[in-house]
Parts: C-alpha cells; structure tokens; sequence
C-alpha cells in the first residue's frame, strides 16, 4: 500500500512546479494542504494525503517521459 510513498521532501520538491489547484482537482485535496506541503510545513499530514500526492506526483512523472 505505502510502497510508492515518498518522503516529505520528495513531495516537497515533486509540488514545486505543480499548479496546487490542478493537483488539488486530481486529488481532492484541499489547497491550503497542498500549499504547506508544497513550502514544507511540517504538520500531521494523514497516510492518505501524503500517498494521493506521491500517486499524483509519481503519474505526473510518468506522463511526462512519455511524450
């Protein structure tokens, strides 16, 4: 289940030039999360939003190497 988990800074980094408000449409994430996330808040962030990033950042990743 955790195996394509990153870590926080891999999130924090996978963010940095993702548009919060397209990722928090795909997610369902709210925005203010994603924009603690993304400057590297740290706060109790549950399993679930730290894994639907690291999904969304790991499918964003694979788009991008195939066009």
């Amino acid at each position: 289940m955790y195996e394509n988990l990153m870590s926080f800074e891999q999130i924090q980094k996978g963010l940095k030039d993702k548009r919060l408000y397209a990722v928090k449409d795909a997610t369902g994430i709210s925005y203010p999360t994603l924009k603690k996330l993304a400057e590297g808040v740290k706060a109790n962030y549950t399993v679930a939003t730290l894994c639907a990033v690291s999904k969304y950042i790991n499918e964003s990743q694979i788009d991008n190497t195939e066009h």
